[in-house]
């Protein structure tokens, strides 16, 4: 258990470290360039790899880090943007998740966070909603599993569902705790309802 919290509290003072040199060495085009390319290329094929690593020697140059920031800030980001996909449901809670006491992420290095965020999300939506015909869900799998609190004074376990949604062409994994989890539920009480209701009418 020891050894679990001390893995966790290096953890995070890495993550808090990444952040720091963002708010501090990264202007706020940089930092919105590193967030855009992340999401576009954390599920991209092996055969897209040429053109991506040219778009990240670009990012690089424009960073002016060092070999250890420069790494230090992308897997940061990579972590962000990886946690942000739990928010799926509920984006209000991005932005607060993002800057609150332990994170401390800049406003403005937020905003453009929350703005890549959107313009992802909304492309994953068009997507589902584009390839209907064909994108059919074919196949919803789940797990529990437990990590422990990042908070300092909560040393609990905290109990996540993750949630995979397969499709014809990709596969969607959701991460959620247990309120996000009612209010899945209670989102598909009422589209059920409204189905229902619909059938009824017809």
């Amino acid at each position: 258990m020891r050894n679990a919290v001390e893995l966790e509290n290096t953890s995070n003072r890495y993550l808090l470290r990444g952040i720091s040199v963002c708010n501090e060495r990264l202007s706020d085009e940089t930092f919105a360039s590193t967030v855009e390319y992340l999401f576009r290329t954390i599920d991209s094929p092996k055969s897209d790899q040429p053109a991506t690593e040219t778009d990240l020697e670009t990012i690089r140059t424009a960073c002016q880090l060092d070999e250890p920031e420069f790494k230090l800030v992308l897997q940061t980001l990579s972590y962000l943007v990886k946690r942000s996909l739990k928010f799926m449901l509920k984006p209000s809670g991005l932005q607060a998740d993002l800057t609150r006491s332990r994170l401390q992420l800049g406003e403005h290095k937020c905003n453009a966070f929350v703005r890549c965020w959107i313009a992802a999300t909304k492309i994953v939506l068009d997507s589902l909603d584009g390839e209907q015909q064909s994108n059919q869900l074919e196949d919803v799998s789940w797990k529990v599993r437990a990590q422990l609190s990042s908070e300092p004074r909560q040393k609990d376990k905290l109990a996540l569902g993750q949630l995979e949604l397969k499709t014809s062409s990709k596969c969607v994994n959701l991460e959620l705790n247990s309120a996000e989890i009612v209010e899945l539920y209670n989102q598909m009480e009422r589209i059920q309802a409204e189905l229902d209701a619909f059938g009824a009418k017809a």
